[in-house]
């Protein structure tokens, strides 16, 4: 796990319980490393909690970027009650209907997803882009 609950409370002070973090950052994990190529997940990659107590400020800014991204990313899937990517591209959350009354998101496409097609923030993937995490090359085969 990258990302403990002290220290998502740590990042976003008025976020959500224990239980509903737990349920999530395991999504939220997986979406980081999809548009991370797996930075600190892959065998002989840099170790996260390493960069964070390092003495080097660079190194140690990128793991704190990573965090924030994750903790980002789990408030994101809270508050727009999506876990994956299939939950952006088929609609299910865009719309509420009450009576007479609708409420509809946003976008006019019925969906609240980013460009990136992930089920992460536009914010998350700045700071991933700040520091070099986003991965935008081809896998090799």
């Amino acid at each position: 796990m990258y990302l403990t609950y002290p220290e998502f409370k740590n990042i976003l002070h008025d976020a959500l319980s224990e239980d509903a973090f737990n349920k999530l950052i395991s999504n939220a994990e997986i979406q980081i490393d999809t548009v991370t190529n797996y930075f600190y997940g892959m065998p002989n990659s840099p170790v996260l909690s390493d960069e964070s107590a390092s003495e080097y400020p660079w190194i140690n800014a990128r793991a704190k970027a990573f965090k924030r991204a994750i903790a980002l990313t789990i408030d994101y899937m809270d508050r727009n009650s999506v876990t994956d990517s299939s939950d952006l591209n088929n609609g299910s959350y865009s719309s509420v209907e009450i009576g007479r009354t609708t409420l509809q998101s946003a976008n006019s496409d019925g969906s609240s997803s980013t460009g990136s097609g992930f089920a992460i923030p536009d914010e998350a993937l700045m700071l991933l882009g700040r520091f070099g995490l986003r991965y935008g090359g081809v896998a090799s085969v």
